[in-house]
């Protein structure tokens, strides 16, 4: 077997795609990019190998024990209200797990460019971190994860795949405009 094309220290064991020559695996690991090797057996795009459930979280006894988390996650659950109010039949408990995993792509894995499925998408998101930062200036980014990891988990809890979870919430927390908060 020939040594890899890029390094020439070590076999090449794997074809690549962009040269069309055998290269190493660490070679390969190390030169990748979504562009050019998409589609490869060898690429995985890191954000659909993401666990988001494994984000920090407040239990739920935390969460019970806690006005200030409590106030948090109550801002957090009005601004979905809030969305689902405005999107109306583009917004389900889905919609919103797609939003929380886009706040942890930002905020707790540090991803420098979201990857947004629609416009609509983008515009629910960029609303939702508007409020946030808004209305929780004053909260620790580490304090905010962790609420809205626990409202995550609390969606897939809860949701069977329609607005179960948002109907839920909207009975206890309701929309930011019927509230007051605007």
């Amino acid at each position: 077997m020939a040594k890899c094309s890029i390094c020439n220290s070590r076999k090449g064991k794997r074809k690549c795609k962009i040269n069309e020559t055998f290269i190493c695996s660490l070679c390969c690991g190390q030169t990748r990019n979504i562009a050019e090797c998409e589609g490869c057996s060898f690429f995985k795009n890191v954000g659909q190998n993401r666990n988001y459930r494994k984000v920090p979280f407040y239990e739920i006894n935390q969460m019970s024990d806690s006005m200030e988390l409590q106030d948090i996650s109550n801002t957090i659950e009005s601004i979905l209200c809030d969305l689902e109010l405005k999107y109306k039949e583009l917004f389900n408990d889905k919609t919103a797990i797609r939003l929380l995993e886009l706040f942890f792509d930002k905020y707790y894995f540090k991803d420098l460019e979201l990857n947004f499925g629609t416009a609509e998408e983008k515009e629910q998101f960029n609303e939702m971190v508007a409020i946030i930062k808004q209305d929780l200036s004053s909260i620790p980014e580490e304090q905010c994860i962790k609420v809205v990891a626990s409202i995550y988990r609390s969606i897939q809890r809860r949701t069977n795949g329609g607005r179960e979870y948002l109907q839920f919430v909207q009975q206890y927390i309701g929309v930011r405009i019927l509230s007051g908060a605007r």
